[in-house]
């Protein structure tokens, strides 16, 4: 009962703090431009490297195709983990991301420790408990209103209402935004 408390209760203040840095100006969080017209050289589909890093690492809070340091497309999908190589008792978010455009997507693991990176993921997972439905299935739902290439997919508000922004490429080559909501 306490542990539970107290999860519910950092969950709600990491959604306090990512909301207050939307609302007082803090970055706006919106898909990598670049990585759209590098689309169409894709091998490994979000929904498979989602699948992928589902069984390898638990549940997903957040996938995208966006340029890495090196300027190459990434596949960056988003995994939080009860900390069992750590403490138990926490939720360890990484980032698992690679090349998506060879035949076998191959990612590496990165742990974050920022605090950024910390109060994204932390938002995304609140989010996200705050419905019924995995990241995948909001991507799903998005593809069966809108064909095409998924390529953001983010937890999000609109207004209260919990969600995921989706970003699809659809066959003419526009961009088209839906929102999933996942209650």
């Amino acid at each position: 009962m306490r542990r539970t408390f107290t999860v519910a209760l950092l969950s709600l203040a990491a959604m306090a703090v990512a909301v207050g840095m939307a609302g007082a100006g803090g970055q706006k969080r919106t898909p990598d431009q670049r990585a759209i017209p590098l689309l169409d050289t894709v091998q490994t589909s979000m929904l498979a490297g989602i699948q992928q890093v589902q069984k390898a690492y638990g549940p997903v809070i957040e996938a995208k195709y966006e340029l890495d340091d090196a300027g190459k497309l990434s596949l960056s999908i988003y995994p939080v983990t009860k900390g069992i190589r750590t403490n138990p008792e926490f939720n360890v978010f990484e980032e698992v991301a690679g090349a998506p455009d060879v035949p076998e997507w191959k990612p590496s693991v990165e742990v974050f420790k920022d605090a950024e990176h910390l109060t994204r993921s932390s938002f995304d997972l609140t989010v996200l408990q705050m419905g019924h439905m995995s990241l995948s299935a909001a991507i799903r739902h998005a593809l069966a209103r809108q064909p095409g290439v998924p390529y953001w997919a983010v937890p999000t508000l609109k207004g209260t209402k919990p969600g995921v922004g989706v970003y699809v490429k659809s066959d003419n080559g526009k961009t088209h935004y839906v929102f999933v909501p996942v209650r």
